[in-house]
């Protein structure tokens, strides 16, 4: 619990020492009390540690921890109120600069946040400046009275040794892998010993109780190893790397003889007498250490002293250690099957008696289950049966421990808590939040990262980023994805692409317990009874709650929680809502009601958008997707301290508030499907924290036009809508879409939602190319979506493979009036090629004219290099498609293609001469609505043989 307080504790600190707030309040002359308040932070930092060891066994330090946390809660309202007020104050100036004061609308706006007397709020906010000071004095003479120590770093921990034996008759659902990892072993001798780092380093990576140490046992002891390596070696690393130590182990095992070397010099000489240049197999088990440092170190030691063909194996819980380490892929152990998690069980609770008693098996196998796999789990709580008479097993499957004791029954939470205890209090309270997603929720790496920041448990996205990465390498999140669809036209779908990952249901259960009640998920069916994950102690959800996930939730069910939550929650993610009833509109406006109440909110996920955000100032990361709002109400500008906005599927939305360009904490904007958005609020360029601007829809009027995006530094993707309103060549110039390094994917589309470019006209659009030439992006693009181009022409550096040698992937969608294409198979990086609705395309043209192949020249580079996927659609004028190949030596075409899609091309007849003894990769082939190239693919055709090479469930021939 104390840990978790750490980052509170310090973003508290660091509000105090905020230079806005300092200067407002040395204004008002509360300068005493704010530094007061550090220093009183500071001192309780240095004995939080010992106060939660302290709190395990003492009830009284227990309680000063909780009212230390309400306590500084209450004090990061007070600093924030004062950093909003000082944020007002400085829009308030600009406003009058800018004479927007005369804005009758802008006039009601500003009052919505500013008190009728400034002299009342002066004195308001000192009076909650002085009680939460108050109530901090008294913690702290508190404190002193507890004799807690100092503690700068973290406490030692004590990891178990592990050793090298291992009954195998005693071992489930390894063979496989012991299998697969002496195959490896056993096929290295023969590597060469030339290279200094010849020695292989295998490691074994999995959560912790999963078996990476019995794995690595029944190697080292299996026959076939031993008569194999010359020495066969075992060390417990545990977190201490230290090389002397290790040393020393490998010395003591080898010559079974105590060590008592320690300097560095002469523990050399000796390793190299033991070692002696055999071929020998190390085990380096449970190492944590993420040093790269030390790991060469110590790799440069073990590889000048070993034999052609040696090996080391390491275990480890942690994937970085494993990127560290290793030299060949990792070795991932997988949880116990059902049937192997019961024999496992059956071993350890039955013996080798044979259990006759359906009724107890069936509850026995209940039991299993929530084991979910885990080889460590079963064996703990099969050890624990085993000593109780059958009759008491039920009580085990009903007990509440499964929910909330896991720790002390089971060893379950033991065996992770060790993993969770090395992690940073940072990592520790990002990694607890994650117990407000409900079990096998998807969770979205960016969401969390926003939602962190939001929370102040994290103080940017880079550390966001490091943080996610590892929890990660460290087991505590899992299966990490990027969610893309490739064959998939929709523009939304080029630019967001979230990388998402999940969470173990063991990990979420430690998540739970860690979190301590912060984080409660509230879930109901249809029938509106509740089912409930975290708290199920309503009166302790007043003072322990912080986030709260609502799912499927009921207008009484809201009604009730605002009076049991009010006003401490700071995060409420509305998941789903009832689907429609005559009770929905109830529904949606109990929620606005509660969350009127909730003022101490720093995000929101609302599916209602009736909320009045004049009691929201301090909201943080606002998600109001796929809600129906035709304009986001002007009062969401006051929201001074936004970092996220998400307006993501509301269809419907027209508008987005005048006043945005003042909310100078926002760092994303995401809007995806928003088909209806007019035109961005004027001068959004002078947001200078933006980050992530998924949209921005151009208008010709002024501040609203191209020329805004100037300053922003973008990163990630950005889609540019309406460019047919861009009024000159050097309007577009002013973009400076070459100098927005950070962009990985742009879309350009020239008119937006549902307009056809068939109307503008048949005339060439030479505004559109020159505006198009003046969009030349950077130079490391990965995705290039271009978009109802109205120009005849691609531009010029579209033909330039040197300037797109980074792009993968490329769409060219309702270019109806382009007539030709550039040299796209000579990108050399591109994976993925779409073409759709060329209209006046005529035909695909391949040819290596322009490359100077040379006399010397053996192999010429290949067309479409790395081209995995390709779709070609809707060109009614294609006829053609061939390749044109010059000098004698013949080139190679789509090495790499998997997938082919031609679809809605009545006139093309014929594919290029020889293609089919070029497409070596191919796995997949559609071809529809094109009757003249089906003849080619049908039996007795040209490119049959093509096709019959493909499994049939993977071809479409119509």
């Amino acid at each position: 619990m104390g840990s978790l307080l750490m980052p509170l504790l310090g973003s508290v600190a660091a509000k105090a020492g905020d230079a806005l707030v300092a200067e407002l309040l040395r204004a008002w002359g509360l300068d005493k009390s704010r530094r007061k308040l550090e220093r009183h932070l500071a001192a309780v930092q240095c004995i939080l540690l010992d106060a939660e060891v302290k709190s395990r066994t003492n009830p009284g330090v227990r309680k000063w921890i909780n009212d230390l946390k309400t306590a500084a809660y209450q004090a990061d309202d007070v600093l924030d109120e004062f950093r909003y007020e000082a944020l007002r104050r400085r829009v308030a100036q600009l406003r009058r600069a800018a004479q927007i004061r005369r804005c009758s609308t802008a006039r009601k706006v500003l009052t919505y946040f500013t008190v009728n007397s400034p002299l009342v709020f002066r004195l308001s906010m000192s009076r909650k400046m002085k009680e939460a000071l108050d109530i901090i004095d008294e913690l702290v003479v508190e404190m002193n009275n507890f004799h807690f120590l100092q503690h700068t770093e973290t406490s030692t921990i004590v990891h178990p040794h592990t050793h090298s034996h291992v009954d195998e008759l005693e071992v489930v659902g390894r063979q496989y892998d012991k299998e697969q990892v002496v195959k490896i072993l056993l096929g290295h001798s023969h590597v060469s010993n030339n290279d200094k780092n010849n020695v292989m380093v295998l490691p074994i990576v999995g959560m912790g109780g999963i078996g990476k140490t019995t794995l690595a046992q029944l190697v080292h002891n299996d026959q076939r190893v031993v008569q194999h390596f010359e020495l066969v070696l075992w060390v417990c690393v545990s977190d201490k790397f230290i090389i002397e130590e290790i040393i020393q182990s490998i010395i003591e095992v080898a010559t079974m003889k105590k060590c008592d070397l320690t300097q560095m010099e002469t523990l050399q000489k000796e390793l190299s007498r033991v070692l002696g240049k055999k071929r020998y197999l190390l085990v380096l088990d449970d190492v944590w250490n993420e040093d790269e440092q030390k790991w060469d170190a110590m790799r440069s030691l073990l590889c000048s002293h070993a034999g052609s063909g040696s090996a080391i194996i390491v275990t480890s819980r942690s994937d970085q250690v494993a990127s560290i380490m290793g030299t060949l892929p990792l070795h991932h152990i997988s949880l116990l099957d059902d049937d192997q998690s019961w024999e496992l069980f059956h071993r350890k609770a039955f013996g080798s008696e044979v259990e006759k008693n359906e009724e107890l098996i069936s509850v026995a196998k209940n039991i299993v289950r929530k084991c979910k796999g885990l080889p460590l789990a079963i064996k703990t709580i099969a050890a624990l049966l085993r000593s109780k008479h059958h009759s008491q097993w039920s009580s085990v499957v009903d007990s509440d421990v499964w929910k909330d004791d896991i720790l002390t029954v089971t060893g379950i939470v033991p065996a992770l808590q060790l993993s969770y205890d090395h992690l940073s209090s940072e990592a520790q309270i990002c990694f607890s939040f994650c117990a407000i997603f409900p079990k096998d929720s998807l969770m979205d790496k960016d969401t969390l990262i926003q939602l962190w920041m939001a929370n102040d448990f994290i103080a940017s996205e880079t550390r966001g980023q490091q943080i996610f990465d590892m929890l990660v390498w460290r087991c505590f999140l899992q299966d990490v994805e990027i969610q893309k669809n490739l064959l998939s036209l929709n523009k939304d779908d080029f630019i967001h692409r979230p990388t998402t990952c999940k969470m173990h249901d063991l990990m979420h259960d430690l998540a739970e317990s860690v979190s301590r009640n912060d984080c409660f998920i509230l879930q109901e069916c249809s029938s509106h009874q509740k089912k409930i994950q975290g708290s199920t102690d309503a009166s302790s959800l007043q003072h322990e709650v912080r986030h709260l996930s609502l799912d499927y939730v009921s207008s009484n069910t809201i009604a009730d929680m605002k009076e049991i939550l009010a006003p401490h929650p700071r995060t409420i993610l509305v998941q789903r809502k009832l689907e429609w009833t005559e009770t929905s509109l109830d529904t949606d406006n109990s929620l606005s009601t509660a969350m009127s109440k909730f003022v101490s909110l720093r995000t929101l996920k609302t599916i209602s958008f009736e909320t009045n955000m004049t009691c929201l100032k301090h909201l943080r990361y606002l998600d109001c997707s796929y809600s129906n709002i035709s304009s986001l109400p002007e009062a969401t500008a006051m929201l001074y301290s936004l970092q996220t906005l998400k307006l993501i599927g509301c269809q419907k939305l027209k508008y987005l508030p005048e006043g945005m360009r003042y909310m100078s904490s926002l760092r994303h904007i995401f809007l995806l499907s928003t088909n209806s958005l007019e035109y961005m609020p004027k001068a959004i360029g002078q947001l200078n924290s933006l980050q992530t601007m998924t949209n921005y829809v151009i208008d010709n009027d002024i501040g609203r036009g191209i020329d805004q995006l100037k300053d922003l530094n973008l990163t990630g993707a950005l889609s540019l809508t309406k460019l047919i309103k861009v009024h000159s060549v050097e309007n577009a110039k002013q973009s400076n879409m070459s100098g927005k390094h950070n962009l990985k994917r742009l879309s350009l589309d020239w008119t937006g939602g549902n307009f056809d470019t068939r109307d503008v006209g048949n005339e060439e659009d030479t505004n559109a190319e020159g505006i198009l030439e003046a969009l030349r992006p950077h130079k490391r693009l990965e995705g290039l979506a271009l978009i109802r181009y109205t120009g005849a022409k691609l531009s010029s550096w579209m033909h330039d493979s040197t300037l797109l040698e980074h792009l993968s992937e490329l769409s060219l969608i309702e270019c109806t009036k382009c007539k030709d294409l550039p040299p796209l198979w000579q990108l050399p990086s591109l994976r993925y090629l779409s073409l759709n609705g060329l209209d006046s395309l005529t035909n695909i043209r391949l040819t290596n004219d322009d490359i100077d192949i040379g006399q010397s020249c053996i192999s010429p580079p290949p067309f479409f290099p790395k081209l995995e996927t390709m779709m070609v659609a809707f060109m009614p004028k294609l006829e053609r498609w061939h390749q044109k190949v010059g000098g004698q030596v013949a080139v190679v075409s789509f090495p790499r293609l998997n997938f082919l899609s031609i679809y809605g091309c009545p006139m093309l007849e014929t594919l290029p001469e020889g293609l089919l003894h070029q497409l070596p990769a191919l796995e997949s082939i559609r071809i529809v609505r094109c009757p003249k190239l089906k003849e080619a693919f049908s039996r007795g055709g040209a490119f049959w043989n093509l096709v019959e090479a493909i499994p049939y469930s993977l071809r479409a021939l119509d």
